[in-house]
């Protein structure tokens, strides 16, 4: 776990203007020794990063890459207060924050520009390519039983469906929710969540919601990803500010929090309700080695999900993984 380098973030915008740059340009522009040059160059080759090279006129980025910049990034939050620690590698983000639980009762914030072992739900593996997406985790602590946590997941997707279409020019409410964590976009998945929780005593505790978000991605080796997928980039065919995104997502997901913790998701229901894609259709859920099929009838006041059955019952899901059918 390393923290970002600030001679790689300059840089790394430098080159991103489409230009060729040689070393002393570069070193007299950013003031920094060679030395740092040679080794910030020698970083993006070794993240893979669309890099050109000529002998005499020195180096480029073939796509611009505005990497995370902890200055930007405070300097456009309304919540300043809280620590942020931004990593240039890290096996995951909710890794990262695993070791300040139990120490505090603080909000914690940690992005990082790539993961080695990036994790969705039911373990499956998080696609994390240097300096494209958004990789995040935050620590929330809550003075509540953790049996009151139940729909925070559902409360998170809003939150991040609200901060990018506050960030990014998309159409109104075109992201759509898929229970209990996907944000989908145009019927792709485009960002997830992975809440782990840690239970104290005396009705305290900390909850470590980890969230990735596709944003400049576009291509992924067929391997790496099972689903269909899409990211900003696809969609509005530009290039994306991630430290904006990043500085809106905080914001939001305070605030959403905040209205959580001193309320109940029933205060969240009809906005759920919006962004439902799975309301009034016909899905197929798997919840351990069971699967159950029928129309979808919303959530309860919990964050269930609702199965409507062929014989007309309805059975009630805590977890499960939902596929939509034809």
């Amino acid at each position: 776990m390393k923290l970002l380098n600030s001679n790689l973030v300059m840089i790394a915008e430098l080159l991103s203007d489409g230009q060729y740059h040689d070393g002393t340009s570069i070193g007299k522009c950013l003031n920094i020794t060679r030395a740092a040059i040679w080794k910030a160059i020698k970083k993006l080759e070794e993240y893979d990063v669309p890099l050109n090279s000529i002998k005499g006129k020195g180096y480029r980025l073939e796509v611009p890459l505005l990497l995370l910049n902890q200055k930007k990034i405070k300097a456009n939050l309304k919540h300043r207060s809280v620590q942020l620690d931004i990593l240039e590698k890290t096996t995951s983000t909710n890794d990262y924050l695993k070791k300040f639980t139990g120490q505090n009762q603080k909000i914690i914030i940690c992005m990082a520009e790539t993961q080695t072992q990036g994790k969705g739900r039911l373990h499956r593996n998080w696609y994390s390519p240097f300096g494209e997406n958004i990789y995040f985790s935050i620590l929330c602590p809550f003075e509540k039983d953790i049996s009151e946590l139940s729909g925070l997941s559902l409360v998170v997707g809003l939150a991040v469906c609200h901060a990018i279409e506050s960030a990014i020019e998309l159409s109104s409410n075109c992201l759509k929710l898929k229970w209990p964590n996907d944000i989908l976009l145009n019927h792709r998945k485009i960002a997830g969540i992975l809440i782990e929780i840690e239970a104290e005593s005396n009705g305290f505790c900390q909850a470590i919601i980890g969230i990735g978000i596709n944003v400049n991605m576009n291509k992924a080796p067929k391997n790496c990803i099972d689903q269909k997928w899409s990211s900003l980039l696809k969609a509005t065919k530009n290039f994306q500010d991630r430290n904006i995104l990043g500085a809106t997502l905080i914001d939001s997901l305070i605030d959403y929090l905040e209205r959580f913790s001193s309320n109940h998701l029933s205060v969240f229901i009809e906005e759920w309700k919006k962004r439902d894609c799975l309301a009034n259709r016909e899905i197929s859920l798997i919840s351990g080695s069971k699967e159950a099929k029928g129309i979808c009838a919303g959530i309860n006041e919990n964050g269930c999900l609702l199965l409507k059955t062929a014989d007309k019952k309805i059975l009630t899901f805590s977890s499960g993984d939902t596929t939509l059918l034809k």
